[in-house]
């Protein structure tokens, strides 16, 4: 994509949002089924995430970004210095919501979906892998038709656009970071009151 003589800024967003709309992660059972060292898994999911580069120096993920989620609980402890499908899952999850939220409230969001008595942790991947497939496919749909109505190379035009995206994802982060501060809200004052029966029956 760097290296395209930028004829015109409409057909080379056009073809990216194209892509785009084909992408999708590997179903959970199509992950790699042995366990990989950290280059391996680096290399792996470097190619998973090479269509949501925004330039060519943007790195999605690297060794000291997995080590970071490792040591904040947020993805778990490799065994034996190998991660096996469950990190891959969790990693590609973490890699796309913390471009929007915070890495602590990606772990609430973690813990929640995956760290629940009974989950099936293959189910809840695949879900999330093909509701990220619906939010593509609305967005690039949407872009699209956008994009009909401004001439090639229009750069204030397409700037104006990309200023229109950005405030309608603003207004998404905050709505999806109020519900996850009120999640907190809600699971604190349970344990809270949970600690006061207790602390009652003591007595």
């Amino acid at each position: 994509m760097w290296g395209e003589i930028m004829n015109s800024i409409n057909d080379i967003l056009t073809k990216w949002l194209d892509e785009l709309n084909q992408f999708t992660y590997k179903d959970y059972k199509d992950l790699p089924d042995i366990d990989l060292y950290m280059d391996q898994v680096v290399t792996f999911l470097d190619k998973q995430l090479a269509i949501f580069q925004t330039s060519s120096l943007d790195k999605q993920i690297t060794s000291s970004m997995i080590n970071n989620y490792v040591k904040g609980e947020v993805v778990s402890a490799p065994i034996s210095k190998k991660y096996n499908r469950e990190h891959l899952a969790l990693i590609q999850e973490v890699c796309t919501l913390k471009q929007v939220l915070t890495i602590a409230e990606v772990k609430q969001i973690i813990d929640e979906r995956y760290h629940k008595d009974n989950v099936q942790k293959d189910e809840v991947f695949d879900n999330f892998k093909n509701l990220l497939n619906e939010k593509n496919k609305e967005v690039v749909e949407l872009t699209k038709n956008l994009l009909e109505d401004i001439h090639p190379n229009d750069l204030r035009a397409l700037t104006d656009l990309s200023v229109s995206l950005a405030l309608t994802a603003s207004s998404c982060i905050a709505i999806s970071k109020r519900i996850l501060f009120l999640n907190r809200l809600y699971q604190q004052d349970l344990e809270n009151k949970k600690k006061d029966k207790d602390k009652d029956k003591e007595e």
